[in-house]
């Protein structure tokens, strides 16, 4: 496979993929170059659900405008 993006959910993922110093929380979108690839990370769904609210919706909410960024960067 030849992916265009790579997107690591959660931090775990992101300190494999990306990088130790990786932080989500702090990162999340932003596109590294790592092995000649776009990577990036945004939170992990379980961590979603694990909020309660009124954060869980803004949570929710960041991590659809990430996806949506996300499928426009692939529309370049």
């Amino acid at each position: 496979m030849q992916p265009s993006l790579v997107v690591a959910l959660g931090a775990t993922a992101a300190k494999a993929l990306i990088g130790p110093s990786f932080k989500v929380t702090k990162q999340r979108g932003e596109i590294v170059e790592r092995d000649g690839r776009r990577m990036t990370a945004t939170l992990h769904p379980s961590a979603l659900l694990r909020l309660k609210d009124p954060e869980r919706t803004a949570a929710i909410n960041d991590f659809t405008d990430d996806f949506r960024a996300f499928a426009a960067l692939l529309g370049d």
